[in-house]
């Protein structure tokens, strides 16, 4: 192919060409990566907040799908503090996403700060926020228009019943066959009263006859049982009418006894009768002693005689007198009084039992400590378990934790200090006094540089006027969780909290801070001899952090 241009020409028109797409190459390229590059924006809510309110600090972070995004955490935007991170929101559009992190920050104290640049990591990139100026203002207090209130009272907690449940796996069991036991000894006593109830002793004779008829002893052969019972029922009637130890005496004895009372004219008997009587319990004693069969009918017929001598009895016995018949009621009522005695001791020895069992099972599976806490209770494992209460003291503050909000006493300071030194004083005694805790505060005059010997000296002097006797004291260094270092001067001694002369074996701790002209005292003191007021007094050391003086 021949082209009309001349070489020189044709040479400029390709250069221009190559240079053309380069150009557009590097401009696609170009695009792309601008497309591509990841963004990061920063911003706040506002500028001014007062003392303690939140600030929104949000960031803006736009990336490709695949880029590893990682926000700043942690107390990164000191000296703002971060209060809450946020959940990162994400979105996506095409291949991009966009992530939204939001903080909470503040500040306690009046002031401007700067909110310094946080990195952000981005795949293997790292990109930085804007800074941000902020202005912490104090909260104006209206002391004209604004009345001035008086601290108010302690307010007691409810009852924590969280733990109650764990007592009731013991006592409803226990409560629950003390109920079964009471309920099985009430019926039983109501049916052996019913079995028992009293029945005139002819009604009783002749049931027991009818009982005989029924017993089927004949039948079987059973003639020993069936004269036992025959004889039996004769001398309990002549037991309790005619002669008290008729169910004891012989066949001889009986008779003779019967004709006694005939031949005296007490009980007017029939001679054919008592010989009736005669023949048959000795034929008795020959079956129930020699195995000596009836003749067949004669036992039949030994009944119905027995039946005909009861009746017959009945009618020549004379009418009982007012002597004997208040007698008979005193029997009852001594009768029923011992039922009576018997339900109670038994019912008694049975709920003793069932808690004796109950208790030596308790002592098998939770220790013999935890059964004594939980039968005795123990105010000390009560105060070490329960709810505790963290609140800050004085100025400048001290926060401790205790089971009990510690109430401010006055101070009586001597003439020559008033208007010269400011003192407080806090106190938490337990009842029965046993655990005490004592938060002194002292402020000297300016220029006055207080020392640490001459502070222990004094306190422990003044605890010792009111009835404390310490024979050990060491001192050592202490440090706070929040760095403040003091002096912790400890050990054992005695205490008489009853004003008696029974001494106690306690032993305490006296923490001193001193800071320019301020110090400040924890004192704890707690009976040797309990393990859970150890317990307390050292999770209330542990608790103890300090707030810095101010500058004067």
């Amino acid at each position: 192919m021949m082209y009309p241009y001349s070489d020189t020409v044709r040479t400029k028109h390709i250069k221009r060409t190559l240079r053309v797409s380069v150009v557009c190459i590097l401009f696609s390229f170009l695009s792309v990566q601008a497309q591509t590059a990841p963004t990061v924006k920063a911003k706040i809510d506002t500028t001014k907040i007062r003392l303690g309110e939140q600030i929104n600090y949000t960031v803006t972070v736009e990336a490709d799908q695949l880029d590893v995004v990682i926000f700043p955490e942690g107390q990164t935007f000191s000296p703002l503090e971060m209060i809450e991170s946020y959940k990162v929101d994400t979105s996506f559009a095409q291949a991009r996403m966009t992530l939204i992190k939001k903080y909470g920050l503040t500040q306690f104290d009046s002031g401007s700060y700067n909110i310094p640049r946080q990195r952000i990591l981005i795949g293997d990139r790292t990109l930085q926020t804007d800074s941000f100026q902020v202005d912490v203002n104090n909260v104006v207090l209206d002391t004209v228009n604004q009345g001035l209130y008086d601290i108010k009272p302690v307010i007691e907690l409810p009852t924590d019943y969280s733990k109650f449940w764990k007592y009731l796996l013991w006592i409803v069991p226990v409560i629950l066959a003390i109920a079964l036991f009471l309920f099985w000894l009430l019926r039983r006593h109501k049916k052996r009263v019913e079995a028992e109830k009293y029945i005139p002793p002819f009604e009783q004779a002749l049931a027991s006859l009818r009982q005989l008829d029924e017993s089927g002893f004949i039948a079987s052969a059973k003639y020993k049982e069936y004269y036992s019972t025959l004889t039996d029922t004769v001398r309990r009637y002549y037991d309790e009418k005619v002669y008290d130890r008729a169910l004891e005496s012989t066949t001889d004895e009986l008779i003779e006894r019967l004709e006694l009372e005939k031949n005296s004219g007490h009980i007017d008997f029939n001679s054919e009768t008592i010989k009736q009587l005669k023949e048959i319990f000795k034929r008795a004693d020959l079956v129930k002693f020699a195995r000596i069969n009836p003749p067949s009918g004669k036992a039949e017929a030994d009944r119905l005689a027995i039946e005909q001598i009861v009746k017959e009895t009945k009618e020549v016995l004379p009418e009982p007198t007012v002597e004997e018949l208040m007698k008979d009621q005193s029997y009852r009522e001594a009768l029923e009084r011992k039922r009576t005695r018997k339900l109670w001791g038994t019912g008694i020895a049975g709920v003793a039992g069932i808690l004796l069992v109950a208790l030596i099972a308790g002592i098998v599976i939770k220790g013999y400590d935890e059964v004594k806490d939980f039968v005795l209770g123990n105010q000390s494992r009560e105060l070490a378990e329960g709810n505790w209460i963290t609140s800050e003291y004085g100025f400048p503050s001290i926060v401790i934790s205790t089971p009990k909000a510690l109430e401010r006493k006055e101070v009586n300071l001597p003439q020559e200090a008033q208007g010269k030194i400011e003192a407080s004083s806090f106190v938490w005694l337990s009842k029965p006094p046993a655990f005490t805790v004592a938060l002194f505060q002292t402020q000297y005059p300016e220029g006055t540089k207080a020392t640490v010997e001459p502070v222990i000296n004094v306190r422990l002097k003044y605890f010792e006027e009111i009835g404390y006797n310490f024979s050990l004291v060491k001192n050592e260094k202490f440090q706070t969780p929040n760095n403040a270092e003091g002096v912790k001067a400890y050990g054992s001694g005695t205490t008489n909290f009853s004003g008696n002369s029974k001494l106690m074996d306690m032993e305490y701790t006296l923490l001193v801070f001193v800071a320019e002209s301020y110090v400040q005292e924890l004192f704890i003191s707690w009976p040797s001899n309990d393990s859970y007021s150890k317990q307390i007094a050292e999770r209330i050391i542990n608790s103890v952090e300090l707030q810095k003086a101010p500058a004067k």
